[in-house]
Order: structure tokens, then C-alpha cells, then sequence
């Protein structure tokens, strides 16, 4: 089966640090929001943590820090062109590992840009000793944003099924933006590059202050019409079967 790592290399450059968004970022919201997700999946009971954490899909690895609390090694996987990565994903979409080496795989903002979610879900399963959790990211609703590309969009319903699909059973499941938040980013990035360079800072800053107004209203609401969803699942222990 054809993988994006036979068709593409890792599109390097400068990728900010996502977990401090400057004030007037046009993400703001979205990534501090994220960021707090991500925080809460960290400290949670249901996440055991372990030795290794593989960062599946790695880029700059943003939150490296954050799960240290939990895995004493954080390693990154990436298609080939990432010096960061210590395994290079194969032409396979395969991970240079032998079965069963991490406690812990990390899938941030990813699924949406692999061309075969259930080969990456399969493998992150095959990645994973049994009891070993899954920490995955990705979009509901947002704009199409290549890294080298993007294929999918995800509701809540379909990617719980797409993941338990793949053998694991989900634990937790958190979103970022509900509607209302959702359509001002939108619009925020549909109209910024329409306005005069030296308005875009006090721009951004407007729509990103709405959008921090709306969610302080509702801040642990799971919206079926997120931005991003969040979930903790965890491959079944030596005692359940797949």
C-alpha cells in the first residue's frame, strides 16, 4: 500500500514554538486552547506513562516538555528530511521499531495530513506495548493547510470509530472551539491577507479576543462542531482481545 512517505519529504523551515502563541498570533486561542487539552491528557490518571513516548509524525516536537512528566525518553518519528526524528518512517509507513518498543505514542495534529489513516493507526498499535497509551490530535473543522499535504477532516463520531477500529479503546476525548469559535477563525483567515499589512496585528488581536470571550463561557463543553479533538486511547492489555 502506497504511504506519504513514499511521495513526500518533510517540508522544513521555521514552525514557531506552539506552545507560546504570540498574543496577536492568528492561532492564539486555538493553540492555547490545544496546549490546555494536551496539559490535561498529560495529568491524567488514565495516561500511565513510561519509559518511551514516540511522537509519531514529530515536526519540531512542541510538546516534549509537557509529557516529560510522564516518559523518561521522548524520540520522534518523521518522513525523511527531519534531522529532529530519530527513526525515519518508511515507504511503508512503517517506523523502524520492533514491535511493542514504546509505552506511549503522541499523534499531534497528524492524521489529517496521512493519506491512510488506518495504516498509521495499525501501526501505532503494532508500536505500542499492550496497556500502552495513544495521545492523538487532529482537526474537526479548519482550513486546508498542506505540511506536505492534507486529505481529511474528522467529527467526533468518526474518528472514536477510526481509532477503535485500529484495535485501541478511547479513554478520554476533549475539543477545542465550538461553533460560534469556530466560524470567527474562519472568517479571521479568510479576510486577513485582504487587508493593508500594517492592520493585521490589531486585526488578529480583535477576532482572537472575541474568540477568548466565548470560550471562557464555556471552557470544558465538548462542541460536535470542533476545531480540533483530542484523544487519550490505549491499546488493551495482555488480557483483552482485539
Amino acid at each position: 500500500m502506497a504511504s506519504d512517505a513514499e511521495k513526500f519529504t518533510y517540508l522544513a523551515g521555521e514552525r514557531g514554538d506552539r506552545t507560546r502563541p504570540a498574543r496577536h498570533d492568528r492561532k492564539y486561542w486555538h493553540l492555547t486552547l490545544l496546549l490546555d487539552r494536551l496539559r490535561r491528557v498529560a495529568a491524567s490518571e488514565r495516561l500511565a506513562g513510561g519509559e518511551r513516548l514516540l511522537d509519531f509524525g514529530c515536526g519540531n516536537m512542541p510538546y516534549r516538555e509537557l509529557f516529560a512528566q510522564k516518559f523518561a525518553r521522548h524520540l520522534g518519528a518523521d518522513i525523511e528530511g527531519n534531522a529532529e526524528a530519530e527513526f525515519v518512517i518508511g515507504p511503508d509507513g512503517r517506523v523502524p521499531a520492533p514491535d511493542e518498543s514504546f509505552d506511549g505514542v503522541l499523534s499531534s495534529q497528524v492524521l489529517e495530513h496521512v493519506a491512510e489513516p488506518q495504516l498509521y493507526l495499525s501501526e501505532s498499535y503494532r508500536l505500542l506495548r499492550p496497556g500502552g497509551s495513544l495521545i492523538l490530535s487532529t482537526h474537526g473543522i479548519w482550513p486546508y493547510h498542506p505540511d506536505p499535504t492534507d486529505f481529511w477532516r474528522w467529527t467526533q463520531d468518526g474518528l472514536v470509530r477510526e481509532i477503535t477500529r485500529a484495535g485501541f479503546e478511547v479513554d478520554e476525548v476533549h475539543g477545542v472551539f465550538g461553533p460560534e469559535s469556530s466560524a470567527l477563525q474562519l472568517w479571521q483567515d479568510s479576510t486577513y491577507e485582504r487587508l493593508p499589512r500594517p492592520l493585521h496585528n490589531a486585526y488578529t488581536w480583535f477576532f482572537q479576543t472575541l474568540i477568548g470571550l466565548i470560550e471562557r463561557r464555556q471552557p470544558d463543553k465538548l462542541s460536535q462542531d470542533a476545531s480540533v479533538y483530542v484523544v487519550l486511547a490505549r491499546r488493551p492489555g495482555p488480557d483483552a482481545t482485539r
